[in-house]
């Protein structure tokens, strides 16, 4: 589920904005995700690090911390989890 999440995360715009470090992932305009499982935190200190509260930053970022500059990106229940499992391994 982790490699399938991992080559999501590259197809979709994700890359865009994020970095993880030796992936095609090389944005710079959003957080470098490179280390997110090591961190207690998401969405600037508004959540506390969860495989729930991952997925839900990642569903839906307006309803969890308006204004914040991610977007929504369609995901089908599938998909998420893989992107939330492959997330959970970067330590």
């Amino acid at each position: 589920e982790a490699k399938a999440g991992g080559d999501l995360f590259v197809k979709r715009p994700c890359v865009m904005c994020h970095r993880i470090g030796g992936t095609r992932a090389g944005g710079t305009v959003a957080p470098d995700l490179t280390h997110i499982a090591s961190r207690q935190t998401l969405a600037a200190g508004t959540l506390s690090m969860s495989r729930g509260n991952l997925a839900a930053w990642i569903a839906d970022p307006q309803g969890i911390k308006p204004g914040a500059h991610m977007p929504v990106v369609s995901l089908n229940g599938d998909e998420l989890n893989a992107i939330v499992a492959y997330l959970e391994g970067l330590k």
